[in-house]
């Protein structure tokens, strides 16, 4: 009996130490320790993501959906030394005065960088041809009056023109040029020199589109929405930066979708020199 007893047990011991040994590890051994994925797994899933909320404007810019907005490094954390920029040069914001001058604070903060006590309001009431809205050609005469919220705005010769003629008053030996028609990057050769160069554009770089048409002395002209006149003060290879005066501040701008907003409105530019 005893000795049936004792096989029992040996055999027991057989089959329970077999048991321990085949028993599988569940782990697995590609996670790093700390319980985070595998770094490829992780790559793939983050290129499934890039992907999937990758969006394309229609001028053909790239962008993300707002759900990834949060990863994606903004101009707060990096943010690339400028080539050349104009150096102490006077921001100022149109408003409260001028809620729709946009190009008279421009040149006023032009003036001023040049050592001329000018003022926005002064510019804006008596060296700015204006014109009822509707009535004028926007290349001749504002349209409206940049104190009047409900108004547009000019391009480049009423800038010129109200320019040259503050400049005479003052007796400045500076004048106005009208640079209306140069190359985008053509214009670097001037910041390089330390000038300013007011420029049109859209406001925050936004798309533009034709909006309202008026008649004026038997030609059709139609206003580009949303018009907007900076100062160029700094460029890099990707990146430029202007004197915004709906902002009050330097805002920074993709260089290749500054200079597509740029062409659409002509190509406009004037220098103080």
């Amino acid at each position: 009996m005893k000795k049936r007893l004792t096989v029992l047990l040996a055999l027991l011991m057989v089959i329970t130490i077999a048991g321990c040994s085949e028993k599988k590890d569940t782990t697995d051994s590609s996670a790093p320790p700390d319980g985070t994925a595998a770094v490829g797994d992780t790559a793939a899933d983050a290129t499934d993501v890039d992907a999937a909320t990758a969006q394309t404007t229609p001028d053909g810019d790239v962008t993300r959906s707002e759900t990834l907005n949060a990863e994606i490094p903004t101009t707060d954390s990096y943010m690339p030394a400028p080539t050349a920029m104009v150096k102490n040069f006077p921001v100022l914001s149109q408003y409260p005065e001028l809620p729709t001058g946009c190009e008279v604070t421009s040149l006023t903060m032009v003036l001023n960088f040049n050592q001329l006590a000018a003022d926005k309001c002064d510019i804006a009431d008596n060296y700015l041809e204006k014109g009822e809205v509707g009535t004028v050609d926007f290349r001749v005469a504002f349209e409206g009056d940049p104190r009047d919220e409900n108004s547009y705005g000019c391009y480049a010769p009423v800038i010129v023109k109200a320019a040259d003629k503050y400049l005479t008053a003052n007796n400045s030996s500076f004048r106005a040029t009208d640079l209306t028609g140069t190359a985008f990057t053509d214009l670097f050769a001037y910041v390089d020199k330390g000038i300013p160069v007011i420029v049109w554009g859209t406001l925050d770089c936004e798309e533009g589109h034709y909006s309202v048409t008026w008649e004026v002395d038997g030609k059709e002209l139609t206003w580009f929405t949303p018009e907007h006149c900076m100062v160029l003060l700094g460029y890099s290879d990707y990146q430029v930066w202007v004197a915004d005066p709906v902002h009050g501040d330097i805002q920074v701008f993709d260089r290749e979708l500054f200079r597509v907003r740029y062409e659409s409105l002509g190509q406009q530019a004037v220098v103080i020199q």
